[in-house]
């Protein structure tokens, strides 16, 4: 046995007909209708929502031309105003029913509850509103009044049977048109809780991306902090350890020079005193043994390669200290302009002609910082605009405006740009792309140092061969 639900055919009977073919023509279209709904039904098959749509369409669609054909032609014949007004009533009444089954909550029971309702609403319609409304168009074609055509039909009808079925349908539209009311009243609040929840778990679920990404970006700081303040410990030891030790060399060397300039001069001297007497023959033999002439003019610039030396050595001391400890830590109100000026100012005979300075910022508030320390961090991110310039013809442009609470102040060049690899590390200390003996990696590293510890960040975009953008985030003063 067939687990599907049957539903037999509406069939169309003589006593459906009111004498009016356009009127029965039309009721015919509808049976066809609720005939189609019926095999539909029987399948069992879901309706989608579009398609029940384009149902309901349709369905609308035919009752207001079925609507308008009866209620011209009963203004036309001149019905009593009382059954054109309740007729246009009813028919209103089955527009809203039809309306109220869009907003059903169970797609799978639509077509069956559609197809009971309008079988149940054309029986009445047929055998109650048509049929009076055709008898009151016979009897004003056939010389009655309107009134007394409306009364007439209004009495009490000749088979009981019928006005037994009639007030049974009316029973049952009403129940249908409650429930219908009902599920739409109900599918309408379950929308709207769906749709609170689905907005609370959006904002909450926005709300816990939010802080996910403030962890991470928390976590990636912390870890940074603590690697520089490791490096800039393991290099104050490495400084102070090589500090002294230098001190010592440097000072032997001022004194192995001083001792050789009074060998030099003893040997000048010898040299006057035994020139002409017996013994010159002898001196000269060691004077050429020893090469003295190549000492004299060589030992100079040995003693000054050697201070230059020293002296590369104590810088690397010295910016291996100022690392350890970034410089003074008094903070005041800054006008960040003066502070880019500066800047721009120290690292301006680095810049090679053909390569132009851009100034994008006008009138900024004021920041808490240090100043010296700022300084610093812009003169290690323009130097490093500089040196991506690699000495040919470019702009580096420098921009600066407050976003929210914060200062933003971008160093932008045109240069050689970076790969993914050096843009992961260009903040690590001792890290540099420059030859050997070019460059100690620690410019950018204490930059971002410097503005992490103004409470700022520090960040880079770059693209190889179209070149770089280091974005510095600064919180502002806040206001009293």
């Amino acid at each position: 046995m067939s687990g599907k639900a049957r539903i037999a055919p509406f069939c169309w009977a003589a006593y459906f007909e009111t004498g009016f073919g356009e009127v029965d023509a039309q009721h015919h279209k509808l049976v066809d209708l609720i005939n189609a709904l019926a095999q539909r039904a029987t399948t069992g098959a879901a309706i989608q929502p579009a398609e029940l749509a384009h149902v309901l369409d349709g369905l609308g669609s035919y009752a207001a031309h079925h609507f308008s054909t009866e209620e011209a032609l009963m203004e036309r014949v001149g019905l009593d105003p009382r059954h054109i007004r309740a007729h246009r009533q009813s028919h209103s009444d089955f527009v809203a029913q039809v309306e109220a089954m869009r907003g059903t909550a169970d797609p799978t029971r639509a077509v069956s509850v559609l197809y009971r309702f309008v079988t149940s609403w054309l029986t009445f319609h047929i055998l109650d509103t048509d049929q009076s409304m055709a008898r009151q168009l016979r009897d004003v074609q056939g010389g009655a009044t309107p009134q007394a055509a409306f009364e007439a039909a209004s009495g009490p009808g000749s088979d009981p049977g019928n006005m037994a079925l009639i007030a049974a349908v009316r029973n049952l539209l009403g129940l249908v048109a409650e429930r219908n009311g009902e599920l739409a009243r109900i599918n309408a609040r379950l929308e709207q809780r769906v749709a609170e929840r689905t907005a609370e778990l959006s904002a909450a679920n926005q709300t816990l991306r939010q802080t996910l990404e403030s962890l991470q970006e928390t976590r990636v700081r912390l870890l940074e902090a603590d690697k520089l303040a490791a490096v800039g410990q393991l290099a104050a030891g490495v400084a102070h350890e090589i500090n002294t030790p230098l001190g010592y060399v440097a000072s032997n060397l001022g004194t192995l020079r001083e001792y050789a300039e009074r060998l030099l001069a003893l040997a000048d001297t010898a040299e006057r005193l035994v020139s002409a007497g017996a013994g010159a023959d002898v001196w000269a033999a060691a004077r050429s043994g020893t090469d003295l002439d190549f000492i004299r003019e060589d030992l100079p610039t040995l003693v000054a390669e050697s201070n230059r030396g020293l002296g590369q050595v104590s810088d690397i001391i010295h910016a291996l200290q100022d690392f350890a400890s970034p410089g003074p830590t008094e903070t005041r109100e800054l006008p960040p302009g003066q502070i880019l000026e500066e800047a721009i100012h120290a690292t301006q005979a680095s810049r090679r002609p053909g390569q132009a300075l851009v100034r994008s910022y006008g009138a900024l508030p004021v920041l808490h910082g240090n100043p010296t320390l700022l300084v610093e961090a812009f003169k290690a991110l323009l130097d490093n605009a500089v040196q991506a310039l690699q000495g040919t013809v470019g702009t580096i442009v420098v921009r600066a405006m407050p976003v929210g609470e914060s200062l933003v102040v971008e160093v932008e060049d045109d240069g050689c740009g970076m790969d993914e690899a050096t843009r992961a590390r260009i903040f690590e200390p001792f890290f540099t792309t420059r030859p050997v003996g070019q460059g100690r990696g620690l410019g950018l590293s204490s930059a971002y140092r410097i503005v992490l510890c103004h409470g700022g960040s520090l960040e880079v975009s770059s693209t190889p061969g179209k070149g770089s953008c280091f974005r510095v985030t600064l919180p502002l003063l806040a206001p009293a």
